[in-house]
């Protein structure tokens, strides 16, 4: 099944870029967001990542016009009705989550696939909302969007094989690598990143700083990028609503969030997105 029209519903940093991936694949997106102060951000997101990406020669100023013309931002809920395939991505909230796909369904037409980025919510239980749950499933982006290749695959108990295939298709579209929940333990990347998260604020705690907790995993361990500069570019908003998850549903100490992460949420510093978080940034993504 090749997608042409995708709608990605939700214009954050997630769905933004998810956008700029699809387009830059050649797809033509609708980005749907009821929040006009919402698509003013994600076009300045865009417009940043895009800015960067032609600094660092990743991609030509063609490039840049030809992801720019095929990204439309959408205020209404009709511009479903056109979609090949629906990805929904907004805030990891269950009752804000369930609304939007309960009245998505009153829009998607019949056969559309529907999947949604949720790093911790049950897929079944959001299947249940949409109504369709075998059309429904999880697709697992990673920040940034564009340029980190994983997808994980989720299946919910109802999801068609079909749906899981046509799922893994849009994903070769996109020139990502997916990976299902049969291949590995679900939420197997979240649940190492929520450990490594956890150890490092307690290292915060015991007077380390930021930057020396992120340098030693990188240098030490061979990663591009430490747990808390992660977080940051994640949102400490989605790691804390992560690690709730998480503790609530095995039960591990090690996954109960820091105090030190709450109050940073309360406090609104999210990391890149609100120019706050374990770093400062001059611009606010």
């Amino acid at each position: 099944m090749s997608v042409e029209r995708l709608c990605v519903i939700g214009a954050g940093t997630m769905g933004t870029g998810i956008a700029q991936a699809a387009a830059d694949a050649g797809l033509r997106v609708h980005l749907l967001d009821t929040s006009q102060e919402a698509i003013y951000r994600s076009q300045r997101l865009l417009d940043r990542s895009l800015r960067r990406g032609m600094e660092t020669r990743r991609i030509t100023p063609d490039d840049a016009a030809r992801i720019r013309r095929l990204i439309s931002w959408e205020p209404t809920w009709q511009v479903l009705a056109d979609a090949d395939w629906v990805i929904e991505a907004v805030s990891e909230n269950i009752e804000v989550k369930g609304e939007v796909l309960r009245q998505a369904a009153g829009m998607v037409r019949e056969g559309i696939p529907v999947a949604t980025t949720s790093l911790a919510l049950s897929v079944d239980v959001l299947a249940d909302a949409f109504g369709r749950p075998e059309r429904f499933l999880g697709m697992h982006f990673f920040n940034p969007a564009p340029a980190m290749k994983l997808v994980l695959i989720d299946p919910g108990s109802a999801t068609l094989p079909e749906v899981v295939e046509a799922a893994c298709e849009l994903c070769a579209q996109l020139g990502k690598e997916p990976m299902t929940s049969q291949e590995v333990p679900r939420h197997v990347v979240n649940r190492i990143l929520a450990s490594q998260v956890t150890a490092a604020i307690e290292l915060l705690d015991e007077g380390a700083q930021p930057e020396a907790i992120d340098t030693a995993v990188e240098m030490g361990m061979g990663h591009a990028m430490g747990p808390l500069r992660t977080a940051d570019m994640m949102g400490l908003d989605m790691v804390l609503s992560l690690l709730k998850a998480l503790h609530e549903q095995t039960g591990h100490e090690r996954y109960r969030p820091p105090d030190r992460l709450v109050e940073m949420v309360q406090a609104g510093k999210l990391g890149r997105k609100s120019g706050e978080g374990f770093y400062s940034y001059p611009e606010p993504a």
